[in-house]
C-alpha cells in the first residue's frame, strides 16, 4: 500500500497537471477568439465598440467576389453583442446604409446578396434570433420582392422577436410597403404589432394606422 505522503504527492501532481491543462485551454481559446476578431473586425474595434458606422467601414474593405466574404460577415454577426446586432439590423434595414457605401447599383445588389447569404448562415447557427429573421426578410424583399420566403422570414421574426419595439417599428414599415402581397397570417402580425406600438408609443400608432390604410390595409 502506498504511503500517505506518496499518495498526496500524486494527487498534487494530478491537480497541477489539471490546472495547467485548463490554463492551456483558456489561453488557446482566447488566442482563437482574438484571431477571429482580427479577421472579422477593424483593428480599432478590438478596443472600441462596434457601431453601424464601423461596420460600413469594414464592409468597404471586403472583396465582394471572394466566396469567403459572406462567411466573414456571418462570423462577425455571430461575434456581436445583442445591442450591437440590434443596432446593425436597424441600420442595415434602413434606406441609406448600403447607399452610403457609394457603390454602383450592381454592387449594391451584390452587397445585399452577400449580406443575405451571411445572415442566413448566421441563422443556421442561431435560428432563434428574431432580429436576424427580420433582416433576412428585408434583404430578400429588396432583392426579389415580397415572395413566400420573405413572408416566412417575417413570421419567424415575429415568433422570436415579437415585442422588441425597434423591431416592431421596422417590421411595420416594411409590411406597410408590401401589404397587398402579404398573407393573412402576416396581416395578423401587423395588427399585433400595432397593439404593441399603441402600448409603447401611443403617439405613433395613429400615424402608422393611416400609413397602412393608404396601402390598402383594413385596420
Amino acid at each position: 500500500m502506498a504511503a500517505p505522503s506518496k499518495v498526496a504527492g500524486i494527487v498534487r501532481l494530478i491537480s497541477a497537471l489539471g490546472l495547467f491543462l485548463i490554463a492551456v485551454l483558456v489561453a488557446g481559446g482566447g488566442a482563437w477568439q482574438l484571431a477571429r476578431l482580427e479577421r472579422t473586425h477593424l483593428t480599432e474595434e478590438v478596443l472600441y465598440p462596434v457601431t453601424p458606422r464601423s461596420l460600413q467601414v469594414w464592409l468597404k474593405t471586403l472583396d465582394l467576389d471572394d466566396p469567403a466574404t459572406a462567411d466573414l460577415l456571418a462570423d462577425r454577426i455571430g461575434l456581436m453583442s445583442l445591442p450591437q446586432r440590434r443596432d446593425a439590423v436597424i441600420a442595415m434595414s434602413g434606406s441609406s446604409f448600403f447607399a452610403e457605401l457609394e457603390p454602383k447599383f450592381t454592387q449594391q445588389r451584390t452587397l445585399r446578396t452577400v449580406a443575405l447569404k451571411a445572415v442566413l448562415s448566421a441563422l443556421a447557427e442561431a435560428p432563434l434570433l428574431g432580429d436576424l429573421w427580420f433582416l433576412a426578410a428585408h434583404l430578400r424583399g429588396q432583392l426579389f420582392g415580397v415572395d413566400p420566403e420573405v413572408q416566412q422570414y417575417l413570421g419567424l421574426s415575429f415568433i422570436y422577436a415579437p415585442k422588441e419595439v425597434d423591431m416592431v417599428l421596422a417590421r411595420l414599415q416594411m409590411m406597410s410597403l408590401a401589404w397587398p402581397l402579404l398573407s393573412e397570417a402576416s396581416h395578423n402580425i401587423v395588427r399585433n404589432d400595432l397593439t404593441i406600438i399603441a402600448e409603447a408609443y401611443p403617439g405613433r400608432v395613429q400615424e402608422l394606422r393611416q400609413y397602412l390604410k393608404s396601402a390598402g390595409a383594413e385596420m
